[in-house]
């Protein structure tokens, strides 16, 4: 695929997450969902996905800044409420749901397409009950500017939509 329509994608989406990339190439590997073959000596030769590395930091990222929200909260210190409230703002739905509600999806792709290009079913990204997507992006805004930039997109971007769209209550 032609480099600078992912660039021109990735502006647009950036525009979307309300973060503006020193390394647009940050969020352009979140986005990929290219398989990779695992080496023999991972153990299996299960596919992986080449954000998977991101999303394993993003993951640690969003679970640390919902549990440093959930205590600064003020409303109640019971460890038992904030593991509740926790779980329900980290759910794998509930990262699927803002993916599809804000239309994030239509820029993940591979190497020949984007989602929003509609390509057939045996050339879609994947995309799941778990799409590793919002965490890939967190982790990459972690690697472009840091907490100074991921703490205040988290609280003002990404906290709202994890409470509108998470699914249990």
């Amino acid at each position: 695929m032609d480099q600078s329509r992912i660039e021109k994608e990735m502006h647009e989406l950036e525009t979307k997450l309300g973060h503006t990339f020193k390394d647009i190439s940050l969020l352009s590997n979140a986005m990929k969902s290219q398989k990779l073959e695992k080496l023999p000596d991972d153990g299996d030769n299960q596919k992986e996905y080449s954000n998977e590395a991101l999303a394993f930091l993003g993951d640690t990222i969003i679970k640390f800044l919902i549990a440093e929200y959930l205590y600064g909260d003020g409303n109640n210190k019971r460890k038992g409420a904030m593991t509740v409230k926790k779980s329900r703002l980290e759910e794998n739905p509930t990262m699927h749901n803002i993916m599809i509600k804000e239309e994030l999806i239509s820029y993940a792709y591979h190497d020949t397409h984007f989602v929003m290009d509609n390509p057939p079913d045996h050339l879609k990204v994947a995309t799941k009950k778990h799409d590793p997507y919002i965490e890939a992006i967190t982790a990459a805004i972690y690697k472009d500017g840091g907490w100074e930039a991921v703490t205040p997109w988290f609280n003002n971007w990404l906290l709202p939509r994890l409470e509108r769209y998470s699914i249990s209550d």
